[in-house]
């Protein structure tokens, strides 16, 4: 009965997950104006930050996104890149 019910506890933990657990990484893919894809970002939302990749998926900066959905962009060697905004990210105002 006791290896009966811990099998039963395992299995539905695995099945249920961690409470209140989201995956908070999210990536955004960019485009060309032909309709090619150019790179992509992950963001994680948890920390705010975005790491930067061309279309071989090679690492090309990072970055930190405000809560305005606008990312101060770095190079791999800590250089300033500037600010962009990523499409298709919503304004968030729990941060």
């Amino acid at each position: 009965m006791t290896k009966g019910l811990l099998a039963a506890l395992i299995t539905w933990g695995a099945l249920v997950g961690p409470a209140g657990a989201e995956d908070l990484t999210r990536r955004v893919d960019f485009f060309d104006v032909q309709g090619r894809r150019t790179g992509y970002a992950v963001i994680d939302e948890r920390t705010g930050r975005v790491d930067l990749f061309d279309t071989n998926s090679r690492r090309t900066g990072y970055g930190r996104l405000s809560p305005s959905g606008i990312v101060e962009q770095f190079d791999l060697d800590g250089g300033r890149q500037g600010i962009v905004t990523l499409p298709g990210l919503p304004e968030r105002t729990d941060r």
